[in-house]
């Protein structure tokens, strides 16, 4: 059994393996925001809460965009120029998501009385706007791993700029020039949390980075099987390393998850090697079933899924309150998100090919 889908000889091959990491980087997405926004703190607390913490940190969002830069660096590029369009209409789709799933229900909910100034703590219409979460930063960084490819391709510099990222992150944080729009900028960079900057570009430009030397190491791959094997050996130093290197200062290192120090991030990055391996041998020892094929479906189509499952949580918060919902009912809760924005994602799927059919007949 293989690891690919079969692809006409002028396309790259498709490797399952990186389908079925990102579709359960996904599922864990889904499970996290709803455990963090409409789960009461105790549930949190629980046994249950812990493995969806853990799930939702390092097999998520750090799979996904280490896959980013691996498919920018593996498959065949379009030009310069569609790639830096592409980027620029992913950082406008975020801040379009930004307005649709937080601002608008909080000033609708601050409306009709559904909560104060007070409750809201500090956030606003305004601040749920300016958030930099993962669609701005995928987007700043699909374009430099554009670039990357186009005037750098060679993973031995891809490496030494991820180092250099890993290294110097954390004395570049909360740099602040005293110009509101200045620093407003200078968030997507090196912002904080509580800045609204949920994906700061440092540290987290290093996983697409590092994604590259591995897409283009695939490229000229002729045994995948010993790639991967070679991937999770180099996972297993890597990790250990990293545990090493947080050893020295743990507080320092670990930071926080959002933004993680060098010890933390080398552990991370191990990890995903590591993770990416496991999911390479899992596909190939196990037959096509349907939890496969509707992990690719998730994978293939992880934009449109993003966006509506975040539409239903930031428009769900006006129904059922922030933080409400018992163990039983997240759990519910849960279970009703995902398969809501998976019925949507084929309508809207189904609706939009009906469209272009209907448009090459007229």
């Amino acid at each position: 059994m293989t690891n690919t889908l079969k692809t006409n000889t002028n396309q790259t091959r498709r490797i399952l393996a990186f389908d079925f990491a990102r579709g359960l980087a996904i599922l864990f997405m889904v499970l996290i925001h709803v455990l963090h926004f409409y789960s009461q703190p105790q549930v949190r607390d629980t046994t249950f809460g812990f493995i969806i913490e853990r799930l939702g940190e390092w097999p998520a969002a750090p799979i996904f965009v280490f896959i980013m830069g691996l498919f920018v660096a593996y498959t065949k590029s379009p030009k310069l120029t569609v790639s830096l369009q592409r980027a620029a209409l992913l950082f406008l789709l975020g801040y379009l998501l930004n307005l649709t799933r937080g601002t608008i229900p909080m000033w609708l909910s601050l409306q009709l009385g559904l909560v104060s100034h007070e409750q809201l703590g500090g956030y606003s219409p305004l601040s749920e706007f300016l958030i930099v979460d993962i669609l701005q930063f995928a987007a700043i960084a699909l374009a430099i791993c554009a670039l990357l490819k186009r005037f750098c391709p060679n993973p031995k510099y891809y490496l030494i700029l991820a180092a250099l990222i890993i290294l110097t992150s954390p004395y570049l944080w909360d740099l602040t020039t005293g110009y509101l729009w200045v620093d407003e900028a200078l968030k997507l960079l090196w912002g904080n949390k509580h800045q609204g900057a949920m994906f700061p570009l440092l540290p987290w430009l290093a996983y697409p980075i590092l994604g590259m030397v591995l897409g283009t190491q695939l490229k000229s791959c002729n045994n995948i099987n010993a790639l991967f094997a070679k991937t999770s050996a180099v996972g297993l130093v890597v990790l250990m390393s990293g545990i090493l290197v947080t050893a020295l200062d743990v507080k320092f290192h670990m930071a926080t998850y959002m933004r993680a120090g060098p010890g933390a991030t080398i552990m991370i990055c191990g990890f995903v090697l590591i993770w990416l391996s496991l999911c390479h041998k899992l596909v190939n020892l196990t037959p096509p079933n349907r939890l496969y094929q509707l992990l690719y479906f998730w994978s293939q189509n992880v934009t449109l899924f993003y966006v509506i499952h975040w539409l239903y949580l930031g428009w769900g918060l006006m129904l059922f309150g922030v933080q409400q919902l018992n163990l039983i009912s997240s759990i519910t809760m849960m279970v009703a998100v995902t398969l809501a924005s998976d019925l949507s994602t084929r309508a809207w799927l189904k609706f939009k090919a009906r469209g272009s059919i209907s448009f090459r007949q007229s």
